[in-house]
């Protein structure tokens, strides 16, 4: 059976038990159970049967059972268990993914150390660490137990992410080592990782409820892993967590405390950032990048780069260099992705996107570790000079999660000593700003936990999207429901508050669809909000949904009927359904708010020659071309409104100014249609000519002049003559 095929029975169970068809379940189950020797599993699947028919006897005999539905709840409980038994096993066997590669060996490897074994090693370790960290001397014995500190860490971690249910003895022990305070920091860390991605793979409700225990842990950073951990395992299993009560009441316990909804939503704010990270990339890979490579050989000229790595060049600045950016065009780009960065985005994902080669993260575990230049893995680089400067700068940058930590430290380990010494000054240079802030500062814990858990998301973001081992693991960020659908997170933040900040933040992100979902459960809270119209109307535009948004504009002029801007966007959507009788009382509304607007004036004049009331709409035309300063601008359609009311000369008139200031395609073919009209058939056939080179073909240029068609019949063209016609231009284009 093939890993898709196993995906398929997945599928087909999730859905089963979701809709109560234990029968096609336990049918499914048997058949997958075909394929796996495990007469264990067998045997439950035939005790689960077996109680569901003796109910269902009960139930044709109309018996009744006060505990049929406590049985029921069990039963489905007990199914969706076994299902989970059954397909991971089948995963082990069969599937081609990195994970289940790594189980198989986890599982076959008899010797490997129970929890509680490793757990004592662990702290042994810790003890040694401890009592050799008196002594303030870095030797080869400190270095050994920190070996066997990262190694056993690894065994914990990787016994936890391979792992099958974690039974309630090893909870236990997790448990007190996750809410031991003396116990290693980065340990708890990477428990807390470890149980977030064993998850993402496989429900456990004893991982769950670790999880859900340490979303009140004193240190900050394993709180902000534990609830990142827990929201993405009910956005995933949130179909069937109400079967279990324990997890349910510690959820309801916590969505009682204030600090921890707010935690809430800044996290799922920062995720939907995480959203725009790929569209980030591109735009720094697409634009900025290229351009700097352009102007790259002048402005070294410019800045003289040579002088710039002496000393006698470090302390002056040369003004030229920000004028010759400005200059480039760049200027503006460089501001807008530092305001990005300062808004909690994620540039530097192509920065480091190429630097997750190094060994280190071919374990899993390095990719979530907090960053820590003490690693063994690094102690051959002890006497690199200037290193232990440079990592003491970056551990306190605001900008860099633990992993691009880790792959600045490794480049530069290999950068000549003047780079090394270069970038240590930027780095102290930017700790030292941070830190003289921060002493201006109130201490903000609201601030500082959002920026572990942005960091930990981009740590996460890394992983799924760079890690050479991502292959088969479902990637968190890509293809999956928004948090809000989740049923128990949107219970938690559905306040009116929490859930219009998360809909601005969708929305000022461009991300319409998403928007328009929060402000439509906004308007069940608060039906009268004109403004929470208004911008689902927008999100509905936005997405090509008209006349959705036209609905809603409607409805928010009738609570606001002075906005200006709703009564615009009504026109609009009347114009682009092409109603344009409709789209004209609106736009006579809006012109009597500003009658001088130009725009306005234009729109009018299109709905009355769509409308053929061609009078009314050179009146408009006219009008634009007689307050518009740039008066070009209303040339176009005075020439074409003429043709099609018969004023020729007038057409041309204005045709031939158009020809003499900035032609495209359509006025060569328009100002041909005049004089095809006035039988000048040489001069049309030229200009028809022009177009189709303008066009960049005859058959785009046949496309267009078709769609003319019936305006030339009815200026009196025979429709006979029309293939001829092309076919002299088709010769002459030639």
């Amino acid at each position: 059976m093939t890993s898709e095929d196993i995906k398929k029975h997945a599928r087909n169970i999730a859905v089963c038990l979701e809709q109560r068809k234990l029968k096609d379940v336990f049918d499914s189950l048997s058949l997958l159970l075909s394929n796996l020797q495990n007469w264990q599993l067998k045997e439950q699947l035939n005790e689960l049967e077996q109680t569901y028919k003796a109910m269902l006897s009960y139930v044709s005999e109309g018996i009744e059972d006060p505990q049929r539905n406590k049985v029921y709840q069990n039963l489905i409980r007990s199914a969706y268990g076994l299902s989970d038994h059954v397909l991971s096993q089948l995963q082990v066997i069969d599937s081609p993914g990195y994970y289940y590669d790594r189980k198989r060996i986890f599982k076959q490897a008899g010797h490997y150390p129970a929890l509680e074994q490793l757990v004592v090693s662990l702290e042994e370790s810790l003890n040694k660490q401890a009592l050799n960290s008196l002594l303030e001397q870095e030797n080869e014995q400190t270095i050994q137990i920190r070996k066997e500190l990262e190694s056993t860490t690894k065994l914990i971690f990787n016994y936890i992410w391979l792992g099958d249910d974690l039974g309630k003895e090893n909870k236990q022990i997790l448990s007190g080592l996750l809410s031991d305070q003396i116990n290693s920091h980065p340990v708890q860390c990477l428990i807390i990782t470890a149980l977030t991605l064993n998850l993402q793979e496989t429900f456990d409700e004893n991982k769950i409820e670790l999880l859900l225990e340490s979303c009140d842990n004193k240190n900050e950073e394993i709180r902000q892993r534990a609830i990142i951990g827990v929201l993405l395992a009910f956005r995933k299993y949130d179909y069937r967590l109400y079967l279990y009560p324990e997890i349910y009441n510690r959820w309801q316990h916590l969505s009682e405390d204030k600090s921890f909804i707010k935690s809430v939503v800044t996290i799922l704010l920062q995720f939907i950032l995480s959203k725009d990270t790929e569209k980030i990339t591109r735009r720094i890979n697409e634009e900025l990048i290229p351009e700097m490579m352009k102007i790259n050989p002048i402005l070294s000229e410019k800045i003289k780069l040579e002088d710039l790595m002496s000393d006698s060049g470090m302390d002056d600045k040369n003004p030229e260099w920000q004028n010759f950016i400005e200059e480039a065009g760049l200027s503006d780009k460089l501001q807008e992705f530092s305001e990005l960065q300062m808004s909690g985005a994620d540039v530097m994902h192509s920065s480091f996107a190429h630097l997750k080669t190094y060994p280190f993260f071919n374990e899993i575990s390095n990719w979530f570790l907090p960053f820590s230049a003490d690693n063994t893995e690094f102690s051959s680089y002890s006497e690199v000079a200037g290193l232990k400067e440079f990592s003491d700068a970056i551990i306190k940058s605001p900008f860099l999660c633990n992993s691009d930590k880790y792959s600045l430290y490794l480049s530069v380990v290999q950068m000549p000593e003047s780079f090394r010494k270069m970038m240590t000054g930027q780095f102290s240079a930017e700790a030292s700003a941070i830190k003289e802030m921060q002493e201006t500062e109130l201490p903000d814990a609201e601030k500082q936990s959002k920026n572990i858990a942005s960091q930990y998301i981009r740590d996460l973001y890394r992983f799924y999207k760079l890690s050479s081992k991502r292959r088969g693991i479902q990637d968190i960020f890509d293809g999956q429901k928004e948090f809000y659908q989740s049923e128990n997170i949107f219970q938690m933040v559905s306040t009116e508050e929490n859930m219009q900040i998360i809909g601005e933040y969708y929305f000022n992100k461009d991300h319409y669809k998403e928007a328009a979902d929060i402000f439509d459960k906004l308007l069940k809270l608060n039906p009268n909000n004109d403004t929470f119209f208004q911008k689902r109307a927008y999100c509905m535009q936005m997405q090509g949904k008209i006349e959705e948004a036209l609905n809603d504009y409607l409805i928010a002029e009738a609570l606001n009927p002075s906005n200006s801007w709703v009564i615009k966007k009504i026109a609009s959507c009347y114009k682009m359904l092409k109603k344009p009788e409709d789209a004209l009382i609106y736009y006579r509304k809006t012109e009597q708010q500003n009658p001088e607007n130009l725009s306005t004036q234009l729109n009018i004049g299109h709905c009355f020659l769509e409308l053929k009331n061609y009078q009314e709409a050179l009146k408009c035309y006219y009008k634009v071309e007689f307050l518009d300063k740039n008066e070009s601008r209303a040339w176009r359609p005075i020439a074409w409104c003429s043709f099609l009311a018969g004023k020729y000369e007038q057409s041309l008139d204005y045709y031939e100014k158009i020809l003499n200031h900035k032609p495209e395609s359509l006025d060569y073919l328009n100002t041909g249609h005049v004089y095809l009209v006035t039988k000048n058939i040489k001069k049309a056939i030229q200009l028809y000519v022009s177009a189709a080179k303008n066009f960049g073909s005859f058959a785009k240029f046949s496309e267009v002049f078709n769609e003319d068609l019936s305006d030339l019949i009815a200026a009196g063209v025979e429709e006979s003559n029309i293939p001829l016609l092309l076919d002299l231009v088709q010769y002459d284009d030639n």
